[in-house]
């Protein structure tokens, strides 16, 4: 592997001393090569696999300690020992609109109540015709922007988790990038059950989403307790209350956006 070493760093522009490894202006390696496949290999398998900062590593430490993982990141101040989760949201969304693209779990005629054997839509009264049509095209824009979605939720968990754990001294961005954690976690889960009632069990919506709701109130129940760093079980019966009004609210919110967007347009 050809290795060109730097006077100066090649991202900054900063000087660069012939013993150092890494500039320490903007932290990139003071020894760079040209890229070739096997490196191109290399750099997509470390950023999944490697132990800290992997994909696959945060993957593994949001599923076993959420909460542990949400606050050494942001409390604690431990940046460089996982995958940042900023990025991590970006590719977990990405992955759910493909998957929900291919499986089409809110607007697949299984769901929709169109005949799969004839391919026809059944007969809709002329007065209901806006309606029914507005909720499908509410249904499938929640299906093909569900990245939209979940960003519009994410900021307002965060808020009302930080209104009721005021006392616990986390200022409300901190609660923004530990929901961005979970709400990470739970879109990767949400692709393997879509996946799995979708394809496999050829499940019914209403099904996969009350699922999905009960996987989500016990995942956040555990992730914040941990992440406030509680101890007694009194504490777990508060987080779960508190997470149950988030997600309370969540559809409250979600679902009296859609009945306006149906009933006025």
């Amino acid at each position: 592997m050809t290795t060109v070493t730097v006077k100066t760093c090649p991202n900054c522009t900063a000087d660069l001393d012939a013993s150092y490894q890494f500039c320490p202006q903007c932290g990139q390696k003071a020894h760079i090569h040209r890229f070739n496949p096997a490196h191109i290999l290399h750099e997509v398998f470390h950023a999944f696999t490697h132990a800290d900062k992997g994909v696959l590593y945060l993957t593994k430490s949001l599923m076993r300690k959420p909460g542990v993982t949400a606050r050494e990141y942001t409390l604690e101040g431990k940046r460089s020992k996982y995958f940042n989760p900023f990025s991590f949201l970006l590719i977990v969304l990405g992955l759910n609109i493909a998957v929900n693209n291919f499986v089409n779990p809110y607007t697949s005629s299984e769901h929709t109540g169109i005949s799969a054997t004839q391919g026809v839509k059944p007969t809709v009264p002329k007065a209901v015709s806006p309606y029914a049509e507005r909720q499908h095209a509410a249904t499938t824009f929640i299906e093909r922007h569900v990245n939209i979605v979940g960003m519009v939720a994410i900021p307002l968990f965060a808020f009302i988790f930080w209104l009721c754990f005021r006392r616990s001294g986390i200022n409300y961005a901190e609660h923004l990038v530990a929901n961005v954690f979970f709400s990470s976690f739970f879109s990767l889960a949400s692709i393997i059950l879509t996946l799995i009632l979708g394809l496999l069990l050829n499940a019914y919506l209403p099904l996969l989403n009350r699922i999905l709701l009960l996987f989500q109130l016990i995942y956040l129940t555990i992730a914040y307790y941990q992440f406030l760093n509680y101890r007694l079980l009194s504490q777990y019966v508060k987080t779960g209350g508190v997470t149950l009004l988030v997600l309370m609210s969540w559809v409250v919110f979600s679902g009296g956006a859609i009945f306006l967007y149906i009933r006025f347009g």
